[in-house]
């Protein structure tokens, strides 16, 4: 097998591997968060920079976000250097923003990349 694709099929692995981890860590955050007598999550709406300049790339991350419970992404600015999205979340903006761009946006860069 090449290598080249050896290497692509286990970053698209990894991706959705960690996908599936935030969805499971945010449907319990937000499950508990639901079910709380007294809520302490507060819901604010994030410019989240981005690098990733192509359509798919955005839009992939985009959807990774929206399919993530707890976060919609809402739009992507003019010059597609901000996603806009609405975080039910008790982190900090700058947690929120760090992960989105560690946990996702970095992995589909090195995807793109192939």
């Amino acid at each position: 097998m090449n290598t080249g694709l050896l290497r692509r099929v286990v970053d698209v692995v990894e991706l959705l591997g960690i996908y599936f981890y935030e969805l499971i860590v945010s449907s319990v955050t937000v499950a508990r968060a639901a079910f709380a007598r007294e809520p302490r999550m507060h819901s604010s709406i994030i410019a989240v920079p981005i690098a990733l300049r192509t359509d798919m790339g955005i839009a992939v991350l985009a959807s990774l976000v929206s399919l993530t419970p707890g976060n919609c992404a809402l739009h992507v600015s003019a010059d597609r250097r901000l996603l806009y999205v609405h975080a039910l979340d008790g982190r900090t903006p700058e947690q929120i923003i760090a992960s989105i761009q560690q946990v996702f946006e970095r992995r589909i860069a090195r995807i793109e990349r192939w």
